[in-house]
């Protein structure tokens, strides 16, 4: 039986090709921009709230942070959701009009272009470590990820 998919728009951001069309998309691309929104991921879950984070809030300070992911933020509502227990909404569509004002909406679909400018000034100020270097040279020579850790471990020693 064929499965007939669904896509999004055609965008061209980073990986992807097309716009987010469900909650998994928007954990993939939150997951994809974290750093870009000065985030450290401890955990992601299948139960609310959805993750844990850290978040910079100054020099060598982290503060907790729950978020929650949501195709569109309205859903959080729809799910019944308690608010005191999420600070963060991070969905594609912010539509819920009446979110509390202590839970912050982070809605990706207006922030992919700022997003890539962000996250290729971090990209730029990052150096590569020699194993990530390695895997992007054998990559391009069209090598899999097996044949890569192979030669990796055979020029380790």
């Amino acid at each position: 039986m064929r499965i007939n998919r669904v896509f999004g728009n055609k965008i061209n951001f980073k990986s992807l090709s097309c716009a987010r069309v469900n909650e998994l998309g928007v954990v993939y691309l939150f997951g994809v921009l974290h750093e870009t929104f000065d985030f450290r991921i401890e955990s992601i879950q299948s139960g609310f709230p959805d993750c844990i984070a850290w978040r910079k809030i100054g020099k060598n300070k982290w503060k907790e942070v729950r978020i929650e992911f949501e195709y569109e933020s309205k859903s959080f509502e729809t799910h019944g959701h308690d608010p005191t227990q999420a600070d963060v909404i991070v969905c594609w569509v912010n539509n819920w009009q009446a979110c509390p004002k202590e839970i912050e909406v982070i809605e990706l679909s207006t922030l992919l272009g700022e997003a890539e400018q962000i996250d290729t000034q971090i990209k730029t100020n990052k150096k590569l470590t020699a194993w990530q270097e390695f895997c992007q040279m054998k990559r391009l020579e069209g090598l899999d990820f097996a044949e890569i850790a192979e030669l990796w471990g055979k020029q380790r020693g």
